[in-house]
Protein backbone atom coordinates (compact mmCIF):
# COMPACT_ATOMS: atom_id res chain seq x y z
CA UNK A 1 0.00 0.00 0.00
CA UNK A 2 1.29 3.47 -0.93
CA UNK A 3 0.67 4.94 2.53
CA UNK A 4 2.90 2.31 4.12
CA UNK A 5 5.92 3.97 2.51
CA UNK A 6 7.62 6.29 5.02
CA UNK A 7 8.91 8.59 2.26
CA UNK A 8 5.38 9.14 0.88
CA UNK A 9 4.03 9.69 4.41
CA UNK A 10 6.83 12.18 4.96
CA UNK A 11 6.00 14.12 1.81
CA UNK A 12 2.34 14.35 2.81
CA UNK A 13 3.24 15.46 6.36
CA UNK A 14 5.71 18.03 4.95
CA UNK A 15 3.11 19.52 2.63
CA UNK A 16 0.50 19.63 5.40
CA UNK A 17 2.99 21.39 7.72
CA UNK A 18 3.71 23.97 5.04
CA UNK A 19 0.09 24.87 4.35
CA UNK A 20 -0.68 27.01 7.42
CA UNK A 21 0.00 30.62 6.42
CA UNK A 22 1.80 31.79 9.51
CA UNK A 23 4.50 34.40 9.85
CA UNK A 24 6.92 32.54 7.57
CA UNK A 25 4.21 32.10 4.94
CA UNK A 26 3.48 35.83 4.93
CA UNK A 27 7.20 36.67 4.81
CA UNK A 28 7.69 34.22 1.94
CA UNK A 29 4.88 35.79 -0.07
CA UNK A 30 6.11 39.34 0.64
CA UNK A 31 9.69 38.45 -0.27
CA UNK A 32 8.54 36.67 -3.43
CA UNK A 33 6.66 39.79 -4.51
CA UNK A 34 9.45 42.20 -3.64
CA UNK A 35 12.60 40.20 -4.43
CA UNK A 36 11.45 37.35 -6.66
CA UNK A 37 10.87 33.62 -6.45
CA UNK A 38 14.40 32.76 -5.33
CA UNK A 39 14.16 35.03 -2.28
CA UNK A 40 10.74 33.65 -1.37
CA UNK A 41 11.84 30.06 -1.83
CA UNK A 42 14.96 30.55 0.32
CA UNK A 43 12.74 32.03 3.06
CA UNK A 44 10.61 28.89 2.94
CA UNK A 45 13.68 26.65 3.01
CA UNK A 46 14.72 28.25 6.32
CA UNK A 47 11.42 27.02 7.72
CA UNK A 48 11.88 23.61 6.08
CA UNK A 49 15.31 23.13 7.69
CA UNK A 50 13.87 23.93 11.12
CA UNK A 51 11.03 21.46 10.46
CA UNK A 52 13.62 18.87 9.41
CA UNK A 53 15.46 19.31 12.71
CA UNK A 54 12.26 18.97 14.72
CA UNK A 55 11.12 15.97 12.70
CA UNK A 56 14.46 14.24 13.35
CA UNK A 57 14.10 14.96 17.06
CA UNK A 58 10.62 13.40 16.93
CA UNK A 59 11.56 10.45 14.71
CA UNK A 60 14.72 9.44 16.47
CA UNK A 61 13.34 10.18 19.95
CA UNK A 62 16.17 12.44 20.95
CA UNK A 63 14.71 12.89 24.40
CA UNK A 64 17.47 15.14 25.69
CA UNK A 65 16.66 17.76 23.06
CA UNK A 66 12.89 17.34 23.22
CA UNK A 67 12.94 17.49 27.04
CA UNK A 68 15.03 20.68 26.91
CA UNK A 69 12.70 22.26 24.35
CA UNK A 70 9.60 21.38 26.35
CA UNK A 71 11.16 22.45 29.67
CA UNK A 72 12.17 25.88 28.34
CA UNK A 73 9.24 26.24 25.95
CA UNK A 74 8.04 29.51 27.48
CA UNK A 75 11.46 31.15 27.28
CA UNK A 76 12.02 29.93 23.72
CA UNK A 77 8.51 31.10 22.71
CA UNK A 78 9.20 34.50 24.28
CA UNK A 79 12.44 34.86 22.31
CA UNK A 80 10.66 33.83 19.10
CA UNK A 81 7.73 36.16 19.79
CA UNK A 82 10.07 39.07 20.48
CA UNK A 83 11.90 38.33 17.23
CA UNK A 84 8.62 38.35 15.28
CA UNK A 85 7.49 41.60 16.95
CA UNK A 86 10.79 43.32 16.16
CA UNK A 87 10.57 42.15 12.54
CA UNK A 88 6.98 43.45 12.36
CA UNK A 89 7.99 46.85 13.75
CA UNK A 90 10.82 47.01 11.22
CA UNK A 91 8.41 46.20 8.38
CA UNK A 92 5.87 48.78 9.57
CA UNK A 93 8.51 51.51 9.82
CA UNK A 94 9.64 50.96 6.23
CA UNK A 95 7.82 52.65 3.41
CA UNK A 96 5.90 49.80 1.80
CA UNK A 97 6.17 50.66 -1.86
CA UNK A 98 5.60 47.63 -4.02
CA UNK A 99 8.82 47.69 -5.97
CA UNK A 100 10.68 44.76 -7.40
CA UNK A 101 14.24 44.74 -6.05
CA UNK A 102 17.23 42.55 -6.68
CA UNK A 103 18.06 40.54 -3.57
CA UNK A 104 21.71 40.62 -2.60
CA UNK A 105 23.44 37.53 -1.24
CA UNK A 106 23.38 39.09 2.23
CA UNK A 107 19.61 39.61 1.98
CA UNK A 108 19.07 36.02 0.81
CA UNK A 109 21.08 34.76 3.80
CA UNK A 110 19.08 37.00 6.15
CA UNK A 111 15.82 35.72 4.63
CA UNK A 112 16.87 32.11 5.28
CA UNK A 113 18.10 32.91 8.79
CA UNK A 114 15.02 34.84 9.89
CA UNK A 115 12.64 32.13 8.63
CA UNK A 116 14.73 29.46 10.32
CA UNK A 117 14.80 31.36 13.63
CA UNK A 118 11.07 32.04 13.59
CA UNK A 119 10.34 28.34 13.06
CA UNK A 120 12.98 26.89 15.37
CA UNK A 121 11.84 29.09 18.27
CA UNK A 122 8.47 27.36 18.22
CA UNK A 123 9.01 24.18 20.25
CA UNK A 124 5.34 23.29 19.92
CA UNK A 125 6.32 22.10 16.44
CA UNK A 126 7.76 18.92 17.94
CA UNK A 127 4.37 18.14 19.47
CA UNK A 128 2.75 18.78 16.09
CA UNK A 129 5.04 16.24 14.50
CA UNK A 130 4.15 13.69 17.16
CA UNK A 131 0.47 14.34 16.42
CA UNK A 132 1.04 14.01 12.66
CA UNK A 133 2.92 10.76 13.21
CA UNK A 134 -0.01 9.32 15.14
CA UNK A 135 -2.51 10.46 12.49
CA UNK A 136 -0.43 8.87 9.72
CA UNK A 137 0.22 5.78 11.81
CA UNK A 138 3.98 6.28 11.92
CA UNK A 139 5.11 4.01 14.68
CA UNK A 140 7.74 1.46 15.45
CA UNK A 141 10.28 2.65 12.92
CA UNK A 142 12.33 -0.50 12.56
CA UNK A 143 15.48 0.96 11.10
CA UNK A 144 17.45 4.15 10.78
CA UNK A 145 16.75 3.98 7.04
CA UNK A 146 12.99 4.25 7.63
CA UNK A 147 13.56 7.24 9.90
CA UNK A 148 15.78 8.93 7.33
CA UNK A 149 13.23 8.12 4.62
CA UNK A 150 10.50 9.82 6.69
CA UNK A 151 12.64 12.87 7.52
CA UNK A 152 13.71 13.34 3.88
CA UNK A 153 10.07 12.99 2.82
CA UNK A 154 9.00 15.67 5.32
CA UNK A 155 11.72 18.01 4.08
CA UNK A 156 10.81 17.28 0.45
CA UNK A 157 7.10 17.86 1.06
CA UNK A 158 7.83 21.13 2.81
CA UNK A 159 10.02 22.23 -0.12
CA UNK A 160 7.24 21.31 -2.56
CA UNK A 161 4.91 23.62 -0.65
CA UNK A 162 7.36 26.54 -0.81
CA UNK A 163 7.94 25.95 -4.52
CA UNK A 164 4.18 26.03 -5.15
CA UNK A 165 3.78 29.24 -3.14
CA UNK A 166 6.60 31.04 -4.93
CA UNK A 167 5.39 29.89 -8.37
CA UNK A 168 1.86 31.05 -7.53
CA UNK A 169 3.08 34.44 -6.32
CA UNK A 170 5.32 34.92 -9.35
CA UNK A 171 2.52 33.90 -11.71
CA UNK A 172 0.06 36.33 -10.18
CA UNK A 173 2.56 38.97 -9.02
CA UNK A 174 1.27 41.66 -11.36
CA UNK A 175 -2.35 41.08 -10.28
CA UNK A 176 -1.36 41.04 -6.60
CA UNK A 177 0.69 44.23 -6.75
CA UNK A 178 -1.95 46.10 -8.80
CA UNK A 179 -4.63 45.05 -6.33
CA UNK A 180 -2.51 46.12 -3.35
CA UNK A 181 -1.66 49.43 -5.00
CA UNK A 182 -5.36 50.21 -5.48
CA UNK A 183 -6.27 49.31 -1.89
CA UNK A 184 -3.43 51.10 -0.12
Amino acid sequence: MIFENYFIKGIIIGIIFGIPAGVVGVLTIKRSITYGAKAGFISGIGCSIADLIYSCVSIFSITLISDFLLKYQNIINSIGGTFVILMGIGIMRKKQDIVYEKATTAKIISFFTSSFLITITNPATILSFLLAFSIFNVKDIDSGFQGIELAVGIFGGSCVWWILITIFVQTFRKCITESLSKNF
